[in-house]
């Protein structure tokens, strides 16, 4: 939990993360705003993922152009 929170915020000390009592920090993984934050971060990996698909499309097919001469 405290490695999540200090990725979450980024701010966070392991120091602070470590000081928050247990019951906030479920209250927090368990909110809405964590929730949509997690979901937002799997769709921007999903997109970066298509991008890094769609460039190495592009780089099979300058390879296999530059094999046709």
């Amino acid at each position: 939990m405290i490695a999540a929170l200090c990725l979450y915020r980024g701010a966070a000390s392991i120091g602070e993360a470590q000081a928050l009592p247990q019951s906030d920090g479920a209250l927090f993984f368990g909110s809405t705003a964590f929730s949509k934050h997690r979901d937002w971060l799997g769709a921007e990996a999903k997109v970066q993922v298509a991008i890094v698909d769609r460039l190495n499309g592009v780089i099979r097919a300058v390879g296999v152009l530059t094999k046709r001469r």
